[in-house]
């Protein structure tokens, strides 16, 4: 799954600014998150078209990153994330991006995004969810 990151200075309005301009472009937005710290907002997006979206947000001057993430679906309950990051470590790879996109049914969503996708998505395999 392709997803964008954005890292800007926090400011009101900000938001507002950046979805607009992707909607002015055609842009549907699929899922937003979005988290201010330290003076600098970060926002991490999935859109279609994706390459329309990523152009659009670098053209207006937005430090805009591209990552793919693996989509994982794991049991829910304490210390499988855990044991999932163990796994990923023990491998030397790191974890830059973590979100937990749903919880449903005994089982919780996330979306990881690593230094080494190819090493994470064999490490794990089994819990690795196909989605474009």
């Amino acid at each position: 799954m392709k997803r964008i990151t954005v890292i800007a200075g926090d400011r009101k309005g900000l938001i507002a600014d950046l979805t607009e301009l992707l909607a002015a472009g055609g842009v549907n937005i699929l899922t937003i998150n979005a988290q201010c710290a330290a003076g600098s907002a970060y926002l991490r997006l999935r859109a279609e078209p994706y390459d329309r979206a990523l152009a659009l947000l670098r053209d207006a001057g937005y430090q805009a990153v591209s990552d793919q993430v693996l989509v994982l679906r794991i049991p829910d309950r304490p210390g499988n994330l855990a044991r999932v990051a163990r796994r990923l470590a023990e491998q030397g790879v790191d974890i830059r991006g973590l979100t937990m996109v749903q919880r449903d049914a005994g089982f919780c969503v996330v979306a990881v995004a690593t230094d080494d996708r190819d090493t994470a998505r064999q490490v794990l395999r089994e819990d690795v969810l196909d989605i474009p």
